[in-house]
């Protein structure tokens, strides 16, 4: 609606709608309003300007208290400034394009804001996943014919009376520890 008020109906734009991570990945550079959107954007390695805007009252009551000086996640990561934030009134089409623009023309920014959330990136990494499945592994039933342990070569037949659903294939456990993607694998019917 805004770009036909604005008598810009004709400009070549495709609108996405619950496809910000397709958007953000194929982005030069991302303009994201401060909340998790910003931490996408980094992980996605995406250079970017953080722009906000909340009610005036709530604004002087959070910069009365000096929480952070920071809005975006990237940057309360960091502990620094890496990507802009255009806040409140400061917030204006003029200044957040030209900020965009600032980004999209220095290369050596965009390199260098990349390769901080790489870091970021390889930081914020637990191994979720791999403990995740060392955790529920002690817990699954082998299917029948398969020998227990370490190593073990998983069978595709079932127990007697078990449904074919309901078996687990596992690749070795020396794989799972390495983290291999794909390591528990459903059995397909």
């Amino acid at each position: 609606a805004a770009l036909y008020r604005n008598q810009a109906g004709d400009l070549p734009l495709t609108v996405l709608f619950g496809h910000a991570q397709d958007a953000m990945s194929a982005a030069d550079v991302v303009l994201a309003a401060s909340g998790t959107a910003t931490l996408e954007a980094a992980l996605l390695g995406r250079p970017m300007v953080i722009t906000y805007k909340m009610p005036a009252a709530s604004h002087w009551l959070l910069r009365g208290k000096g929480y952070l000086p920071y809005y975006g996640l990237p940057n309360i990561l960091a502990g620094e400034f890496v990507v802009p934030e255009i806040i409140q009134d400061d917030a204006t089409p003029q200044n957040l394009s030209q900020a965009l623009l600032n980004l999209l023309d220095d290369e050596v920014v965009r390199v260098r804001l990349e390769r901080k959330f790489a870091a970021m990136s390889a930081s914020l990494q637990r191994g979720a996943a791999r403990r995740a499945a060392l955790a529920v592994l002690p817990l699954l039933e082998p299917c029948a014919g398969t020998r227990a342990g370490p190593g073990a070569a998983a069978s595709t037949r079932p127990a007697a009376g078990r449904s074919r659903g309901r078996c687990l294939q596992r690749r070795s456990y020396s794989a799972l520890r390495m983290g291999t993607p794909g390591s528990l694998i459903p059995k397909s019917s």
